[in-house]
């Protein structure tokens, strides 16, 4: 092979061996700015990120192009990956707490001091679980190269490599900008990223985190099961307390999203706060998915029949995200609007009431001994949950664009949520699972996707979570003649989640 030949596969291996060096490159440009300010290091330092970044998307085609053979190939440019994360991403969470400090002695509104504080510690919490999904990731992968498994990158997998690069070149730029007195005209050209919401960062790194858990899962599906059988050998409960570990870990960042609600509800991050309870509902619909799927829902025949962990922590897990953070929300944002001619003392009232039914809803659900099968008596929590932070999120927008109508949508939101509360409790009610009636109507289905993902940058956000899931509360006028012998046949082919 002469040079001409191998011209491209020296270019495959200088793009792929080059991306280390370019982010240390950027990295030690990080700390060039924040020793210094001198802005060419700013300027240097993304540029070299923004080249790596460049270097990820074109490698991949270049080694697929010219090196199709070559299981190396794959091992280093995963490698390459790994080195790349591994320095850039404890730069960011750096980075985000020294732009911290900086707007904290120019900023004079205290709240938007605090929210600066809960991006940068956001950003640290996504940086710590992606370097936390990629030694877990390795450690699964191991056990598949000892079985001699071919590792192929899954599709989901391929897009958390894309998107991890461009996400980490924003916030680098976002972080490390400073402007300078005397370089006013090198910074003007950058100034449209020291302008980014704060709304559509928070978006991003939310998706980004979504895919990077998702990932996680996909890797677990396809080399625990090899892990396990060298890890346990015939020891069955030992086999099912560490499985265990995945759905209740899936069950935990429910209510964690469901405080995270909260917290970014306190900060008047409403939008937000309705996007990650979506967040948390997806996550109630996955742990349950996942217990079936490795076997958990059977219950060990070697251990006495008592409450589980699992199961309490769900019910915790529940009650937190569907019961407790709406109510809470409610209460932080109302109390912060004018009432006009409406008693203060109806807000605590409110809230209060709408907790405590939440509670009861899921109370009543566990003691149930005469279920039905494939339907929920009484609307589930976490469509409650959804219904009652969509209202919470127009009376916000409607503060901030109509404030002309803010007293009707007050009272509009007092009565709604007495309204939701009644409806978990209505236990005539017959709701066949959300999950089951998407796939009844898969046009429904991802037309509210395609409605969630779009319009949650716009001041309509909670109008449309309201219309999709006002759809689901009339349903059962559609789905109540469905006899529960073929709901629960249709329980049983789809595995779902018993939501509550």
């Amino acid at each position: 092979m002469n040079r001409i030949q191998r011209l491209p596969r020296n270019l495959a291996a200088l793009l792929t061996f080059s991306r280390p060096l370019l982010v240390f490159s950027s990295f030690a440009c990080a700390l060039w700015v924040m020793a210094t300010n001198f802005p060419p290091a700013y300027m240097l330092g993304a540029t070299f990120l923004l080249l790596a970044t460049t270097f990820d998307w074109i490698d991949g085609w270049f080694a697929e192009r010219y090196l199709p053979d070559s299981r190396l190939g794959a091992l280093v440019d995963r490698m390459m990956d790994r080195m790349v994360l591994s320095i850039i991403f404890p730069v960011l969470g750096a980075g985000m707490f020294w732009r911290y400090t900086r707007v904290r002695s120019i900023l004079d509104d205290p709240d938007e001091v605090r929210l600066a504080l809960l991006h940068a510690i956001f950003v640290l919490g996504i940086c710590v679980i992606v370097l936390l999904r990629d030694q877990f990731s390795q450690f699964l992968r191991s056990f598949a190269r000892n079985a001699g498994l071919e590792m192929e990158a899954s599709e989901l997998t391929r897009l958390r490599t894309m998107v991890a690069s461009p996400v980490a070149a924003i916030l680098y730029a976002y972080a490390f900008y400073q402007p300078t007195q005397g370089w006013e005209a090198f910074y003007v050209w950058f100034s449209w990223i020291d302008r980014i919401p704060l709304r559509l960062l928070l978006v991003g790194e939310i998706v980004f985190l979504v895919i990077t858990i998702a990932s996680v899962t996909l890797h677990l599906r396809k080399y625990g099961a090899l892990a396990l059988e060298e890890i346990c050998e015939d020891d069955e409960e030992l086999r099912r307390g560490i499985l265990s570990v995945i759905p209740n870990t899936l069950t935990l960042m429910n209510g964690v999203l469901g405080v995270a609600a909260v917290v970014f509800a306190g900060y008047g991050l409403v939008t937000e706060a309705l996007f990650i309870l979506i967040g948390a509902g997806f996550f109630d619909r996955l742990d349950g998915l996942v217990a079936r799927r490795l076997g958990l829902s059977v219950p060990s025949e070697k251990k006495p029949k008592r409450a589980s962990m699992g199961a309490l922590l769900d019910d915790v897990s529940d009650a937190i995200s569907f019961a407790l953070a709406p109510a809470l929300i409610f209460y932080i944002v109302i109390s912060q609007l004018p009432l006009g001619n409406l008693p203060w003392v109806l807000v605590p009232a409110t809230a209060a009431l709408y907790a405590v039914a939440g509670i009861s809803r899921l109370i009543y659900f566990t003691f149930d001994k005469n279920p039905i099968p494939g339907f929920f008596k009484g609307m589930p929590v976490p469509a409650a949950a959804l219904l009652a932070a969509s209202v919470i999120e127009i009376v916000h927008q409607v503060h901030v664009y109509l404030p002309q109508y803010l007293d009707l949508a007050l009272r509009v939101s007092f009565g709604a949520m007495v309204a939701w509360a009644l409806v978990m409790n209505l236990f005539p009610l017959r709701y066949l699972h959300i999950g089951r009636w998407f796939g009844r109507n898969p046009a429904l289905m991802w037309g509210a996707v395609v409605l969630w993902l779009g319009m949650v940058f716009t001041p309509f956000y909670g109008v449309t979570v309201l219309a999709i899931c006002g759809v689901y509360l009339i349903s059962p006028l559609f789905t109540g003649k469905i006899s529960p012998e073929s709901a629960e046949i249709e329980r049983r082919l789809q595995r779902g989640s018993p939501t509550r």
